[in-house]
């Protein structure tokens, strides 16, 4: 199946690791063309992308929490035409050792990066009169997870944003989506495994099986599989879908929203 991506310029944000390089690849391996963000590390991740896959591939050490380190990736990028939103999330925990520190850097981290790219790069989209903007969200938007409150809490406000830019730019050949996947074999989704079997006073492989057992396949996700759905939603296959969450959860949530 030809996606049509040869070619594309796209930003992937928390490219390094993760699913963020898992869909720095499925990019790369379809030809389009990279901006890799990240903390630290960009420019080495984006030259063995390149060469591995013979696109050009630029690295952008950003911390997508920081107001100006996003209008300073812009001055150095210049426009796109597919942004993945993408960042690590916020701290665990529960309302009463959760601080309005920790609420701020969640906000800044979790909503405030996709704001802020998105008023960055779809004046150029709009334009082009044509764009893919999607944003990674959690299984928690469907049902909330235990320990982690600012997440459930604020990676609804991005799904609202992404319904509501649908609303006001799909006439202009742009789609807003977000991917909502579930428990993927990521360092992140480990140190939180750690985090609730510390909580429960279990062992990390007995919270990990729990997990799988909640599934309906009996596992957690890999990264390559989140990739796949992100870049089949930024790809001409996909142009009818806008203002959704695509669930890619092996059936955790059970929710029917």
């Amino acid at each position: 199946m030809d996606l049509k991506l040869k070619g594309k310029r796209v930003l992937v944000g928390g490219a390094t690791r993760g699913i963020g390089r898992a869909v720095a690849e499925a990019f790369a391996a379809e030809g389009a063309n990279l901006e890799i963000v990240a903390r630290h590390s960009t420019e080495e991740i984006a030259n063995e992308i390149s060469k591995r896959f013979g696109i050009v591939a630029h690295g952008h050490d950003c911390d997508l929490s920081k107001m100006e380190d996003i209008s300073l990736l812009k001055a150095d990028v210049g426009d796109i035409d597919i942004l993945f939103a993408n960042v690590g999330g916020p701290k665990p925990g529960e309302i009463e050792n959760l601080g309005d520190k920790e609420w701020h850097e969640a906000f800044d981290l979790t909503l405030m990066s996709v704001v802020r790219l998105v008023r960055a790069f779809l004046p150029g989209m709009i334009l082009n009169r044509w764009g893919r903007v999607i944003a990674l969200t959690s299984v928690s938007v469907f049902e909330p997870i235990p320990r982690l409150l600012l997440s459930n809490s604020i990676r609804m406000a991005v799904e609202g944003l992404m319904r509501s830019l649908s609303m006001e730019h799909g006439s202009s050949g742009i789609t807003f989506n977000c991917v909502a996947p579930g428990y993927t074999l990521t360092s992140r989704v480990r140190a939180l495994i750690e985090d609730s079997a510390r909580a429960q006073g279990k062992e990390s492989k007995v919270i990990e099986k729990e997990i799988a057992d909640r599934t309906d396949v009996k596992r957690l996700a890999i990264p390559n599989e989140i990739a796949d759905m992100i870049v089949f939603l930024a790809s001409e296959r996909a142009s009818y879908i806008t203002g959704s969450t695509i669930r890619v959860d092996g059936g955790y949530a059970k929710s029917t929203l």
